[in-house]
């Protein structure tokens, strides 16, 4: 379900639709408007991975109360080149992609999509990946992003989807139980939503965002 080349695009989609457009880890320190929060919180295992889902459920709200106007990941595409005696390694690594094949092409089945194909892989340094995709999707009613966010966090193994909002020019990224990042592209909706998202800062990083959010006010 690809969407047609001449579709009136948003500036966020320009954007994320561009090849030059570098969206990596970690989006916090490499993107100047942005924020970091912290998930997991709590003395058990139990209590820390229910704080994980539902601090990034009480943030996804906050950002998207209107849903989710696109969402991406990347799609790697390998190219293996081991010796016979390495054929364990070579059956785990098959399988790994076999799934992270069957996560993407999932998506792209459900969704109208958009795929910038071929982007940067040197900074990976990884001899087995040869190329990189950004599969670029349009969800509908059918997506459901607190589920999404959920098996983010449960299952760490699978490419991370990041949330991106039209009308507040942002990208929501969880990376794990942990923690994650809001990219904004605009000061406006940075300094609109700082306060929003206050209470659930890092604190490890908050010395940063308040200057952040000094310079931009």
């Amino acid at each position: 379900m690809s969407i047609p080349h001449d579709t009136v695009l948003t500036d966020m989609e320009k954007r994320i639709l561009d090849r030059d457009f570098v969206y990596e880890p970690p989006h916090f320190y490499n993107n100047a408007l942005a924020l970091r929060c912290e998930l997991g919180i709590g003395d058990t295992d139990e209590e820390y991975l229910a704080n994980a889902k539902d601090r990034a459920a009480a943030i996804y709200n906050i950002l998207f109360e209107n849903g989710v106007d696109m969402f991406f990941f990347d799609s790697y595409i390998y190219d293996f080149d081991f010796d016979a005696g390495e054929k364990v390694y070579i059956n785990n690594i098959t399988a790994m992609v076999r799934r992270l094949l069957k996560f993407g092409l999932g998506y792209q089945k459900k969704f109208k999509h958009k795929v910038v194909r071929d982007l940067p892989v040197d900074e990976y340094d990884r001899d087995d990946i040869c190329r990189r995709n950004r599969i670029c999707c349009y969800p509908d009613e059918k997506f459901d992003a607190i589920q999404a966010l959920n098996a983010q966090i449960d299952d760490q193994n699978n490419p991370i989807i990041h949330l991106v909002s039209f009308a507040n020019n942002c990208i929501f990224t969880v990376y794990d139980d942990r923690g994650c990042d809001v990219v904004f592209y605009d000061k406006s909706n940075f300094v609109k939503f700082y306060p929003l998202l206050q209470k659930y800062f890092l604190e490890y990083d908050l010395e940063l965002m308040e200057q952040r959010y000094k310079d931009n006010v």
